[in-house]
């Protein structure tokens, strides 16, 4: 392992401490689960999404936005495959964050990027109406 990557690692390491709490605790919120196991195991699941996404992570201004995202994106992936429909049509209704970041998990078929980028034009557009 190169420096660079010990450096990595421990950053990484450093970022669980940090973030470990609060995600355990908004997946626990999220999901209504009781059960300690399956917490975990989605927790683990979104520290590793996240690993493999480290670089916008540690190069990203924002990055509880970025992992609120991918939490969002786990949570709904698990109340889909549990058929939570009500619980997740809640979490749509409630969540301020924009349905782009996790309609790809309620929608199997590839959405153009030119009908993504118009869904977001029209949704800002209509702000200004």
């Amino acid at each position: 392992m190169s420096v660079t990557e010990t450096d990595k690692v421990v950053l990484f390491e450093q970022f669980i401490d940090l973030y470990y709490p609060s995600i355990f605790s908004a997946i626990t919120r999220l999901t209504g689960l009781q059960d300690e196991n399956e917490l975990e195991n989605l927790t683990v699941k979104v520290f590793v999404d996240l690993w493999d996404n480290s670089d916008q992570i540690f190069t990203t201004a924002r990055p509880p936005a970025f992992i609120y995202k991918i939490v969002l994106q786990h949570v709904f992936t698990h109340l889909k495959k549990q058929g939570s429909e009500e619980h997740i049509l809640l979490l749509k209704n409630a969540l301020p964050i924009d349905p782009v970041y996790y309609l790809h998990i309620f929608e199997p078929e590839k959405i153009p990027f030119t009908i993504t980028l118009l869904r977001k034009i029209k949704s800002i557009w209509s702000q200004f109406r």
